[in-house]
């Protein structure tokens, strides 16, 4: 394994036990791609060094845990601000509401 690859692990393992972010906040600000920062963390962590990937590991069981909540909140903030953006509005279309009248329907 390339010294850098070692180095950016244990700086990811250190930052996620000090930040407790999540994977996608940590692949941001490295540079990485979620998936990098995963394999990093849960493959190449432990051969590094095993303390710190034991505490990495349950930061991300917890996360595990509460991604259903976190997603079902996001969901619901989505909805409200789409609910505010547009109100009186049917998928995303502005309602136009007018009158027909009689007169106008005997032309045709």
């Amino acid at each position: 394994m390339h010294d850098y690859i070692k180095e950016r692990t244990i700086k990811i393992g250190r930052s996620i036990v000090e930040t407790r972010n999540t994977v996608r906040t940590i692949a941001k600000e490295f540079g990485v791609s979620k998936s990098t920062v995963h394999k990093d963390l849960t493959e190449r962590l432990p051969e590094i060094n095993p303390d710190l990937a034991d505490q990495v590991k349950h930061i991300l069981e917890y996360h595990k845990s509460i991604r259903h909540l976190r997603g079902g909140e996001a969901t619901k903030i989505k909805y409200k601000k789409d609910d505010d953006q547009e109100a009186g509005s049917i998928r995303g279309r502005k309602s136009v509401n007018f009158v027909i009248s009689l007169e106008m329907l005997e032309d045709f």
